[in-house]
């Protein structure tokens, strides 16, 4: 592995913001239509919902399919909630055990490819789903401790609430190095970390975009910050272009224009910016979403060696984002069949997709087959010191509510008579890193 000695250092006052608050600026006349963008507290709590909900339904709608096919588009659409029926007990012991799991996989895949041995589910509970849970731990931290608090004040609450055998991938070394005093940035560094190109903090960096609404600076401020405990380079602009997303999507409804967003808070050199403008281009060029697949799997799918490239890879799993967002034409539901049925990681990245549009609909504009999520608990196994065993979702938006309003308060944004006043940020890009 070839690493360039560079880190990313994103210091907030370095960067122009548009808006400096003066006395004049605080004056609530005249100069708020100039530097500020509005969104009344009402319609920042119900987009909110939405963000958080959206990715609780994807991820759901994805569960039963994760990690079944790897290399290979899923071969039907999963309408509903659903989960696999049971497996003829003869038919599994036949097979290989699951100490050799690619193996077992292989197998098992006419089954899984017959959609007859699926069934449709009413659930009864959101699942303990790290999609959610490491966020619900990052957003615990930032609101006992504050919108100032340290990625090593994140990492200590990590040890100290967060159940270690619930956390896999480049979350599972961030936590080891953590465990052994080796404390971020360097957690996340491939010199201490053999996944710093995971998926990791793409999946965990929705609560930075939702509490900085249109504020793309701020938002990668938090990103680098937190998104170097477990990752580096791709693994964390990732992050950073998904964050990016949910704050705009306060403000601007058309995937298109939120996936070119993107775009201007990462590198351009970087390979996550090359795979971002690969499904930009086949969008434009390819109108069949699956072949276009294709075309990505050979190149962001495949090696030097021209193996597959390892599950978690951030790149090839962040292009199935980018294509339920580029390809779903705005629908709700289609973007997150599109991005499941991409494979691989098939609950994460529906997951980002239905949280971005959720964002974009407020939780009154997601369908009600699939908002019935909002009615019912949080599964907690792994992280029950800090939450209940069933956690409700009023405590999970309130909380985030309140901390994205502090964290607006506190880059110069306030609220006045039920709007919220954030102000205006030119997207920023942090310096190059790279591990390949």
């Amino acid at each position: 592995m070839k690493v360039k000695p560079v880190r990313v250092g994103f210091v907030l006052g370095a960067v122009a913001l548009t808006c400096i608050l003066s006395a004049s600026c605080n004056g609530h006349s005249g100069h708020q239509e100039a530097t500020f963008r509005e969104i009344s507290l009402e319609s920042y709590e119900d987009k909110v919902a939405g963000g958080w909900l959206g990715q609780a339904i994807g991820v759901l709608l994805g569960e039963p399919t994760e990690f079944k096919w790897m290399g290979k588009i899923i071969p039907f659409d999963v309408e509903d909630f659903c989960r696999l029926k049971p497996m003829p007990e003869e038919f599994v012991a036949d097979g290989p055990g699951w100490e050799n799991q690619a193996a077992m996989i292989a197998y098992l895949q006419p089954y899984y490819d017959d959609k007859d041995n699926f069934e449709k589910w009413t659930p009864d509970k959101m699942s303990d789903q790290d999609d959610l849970y490491v966020e619900f731990m990052f957003l615990h931290s930032i609101h006992e401790r504050g919108p100032d608090v340290t990625a090593r004040e994140i990492a200590e609450d990590w040890l100290r609430y967060l159940a270690p055998n619930r956390v896999w991938g480049a979350n599972q070394k961030g936590y080891s190095n953590i465990s052994k005093g080796i404390w971020p940035p360097d957690s996340g560094h491939p010199d201490n970390n053999i996944y710093p190109n995971a998926i990791d903090f793409q999946i965990e960096s929705d609560l930075f975009g939702l509490i900085n609404p249109g504020m793309p600076v701020t938002s990668n401020e938090w990103c680098d910050k937190v998104g170097h405990m477990m990752n580096y380079g791709d693994g964390v602009y990732a992050g950073m272009a998904v964050a990016s997303m949910y704050g705009e999507a306060f403000f601007e409804s058309d995937p298109r224009k939120l996936v070119e967003y993107s775009l201007e808070v990462i590198p351009a050199e970087s390979n996550y910016a090359k795979m971002i403008r690969d499904v930009l281009r086949l969008r434009d060029e390819e109108p069949d979403w699956q072949k276009a697949w294709h075309v990505l799997e050979e190149k962001w799918g495949r090696n030097e060696a021209g193996g597959p490239v390892m599950k978690l890879d951030v790149r090839i799993n962040g292009a199935y984002v980018y294509m339920g967002l580029l390809y779903g034409d705005g629908d709700f539901w289609k973007s997150m069949n599109i991005a499941m049925r991409c494979g691989l990681d098939s609950d994460c990245n529906p997951s980002t997709v239905g949280g971005i549009l959720g964002t974009t609909l407020g939780i009154q504009g997601i369908p009600e087959k699939w908002a019935i999520l909002r009615d019912l608990p949080i599964e907690n196994r792994s992280i029950s010191d800090i939450y209940p065993p069933s956690i409700a979702w009023d405590d999970i938006l309130r909380a985030t509510v309140d901390v994205g309003i502090r964290n607006v308060d506190r880059h110069g944004g306030h609220v006045e008579d039920g709007v919220l006043f954030i102000p205006r940020q030119t997207p920023v890009v942090p310096p190059l890193e790279q591990t390949e």
